[in-house]
């Protein structure tokens, strides 16, 4: 893929200049969305890559090493993240693991993000509901 400087008489300086800059941190490692198209072969949106770096930076990851523990299910409990964002967050882990396989063993039981984000939200609702208390007679 080439680099958006190659097409900035077409694009426009302001693009190829968005395009260059920071837009997404895991750990220690920060990405152009160039970087993240190219190297990581995620076509995504900025917002994505927002919302992953704050989800990342809640969850404390200081390092790509931490953020190699983070699992699904973190990422599902967090409120903005969606599938979007865990596709980038799968984009990355292939990118670091080199195999496919990996990345299936890192995800876990094989169901939807959203079944996912379910579960987490049914374990918020049980967590916070008052204890039932049992009928005498």
């Amino acid at each position: 893929m080439p680099a958006p400087a190659q097409f900035q008489a077409y694009l426009g300086a302001s693009f190829v200049k968005t395009y260059g800059e920071a837009a997404l941190t895991i750990g220690d490692q920060t990405f152009t969305r160039y970087d993240v198209a190219h190297d990581i072969d995620c076509p995504v949106t900025k917002k994505s890559m927002g919302i992953l770096t704050a989800a990342l930076k809640s969850l404390g990851v200081k390092t790509a090493k931490a953020a190699l523990e983070i699992r699904a299910e973190d990422l599902a409990d967090l409120p903005g993240v969606g599938v979007t964002t865990l596709y980038l967050f799968l984009c990355w882990q292939r990118a670091q693991r080199h195999s496919d396989k990996a990345v299936a063993a890192w995800y876990g039981e094989t169901v939807t993000f959203n079944t996912l984000k379910h579960r987490a939200q049914a374990r918020k609702d049980r967590d916070k509901a008052p204890p039932r208390r049992r009928r005498t007679a």
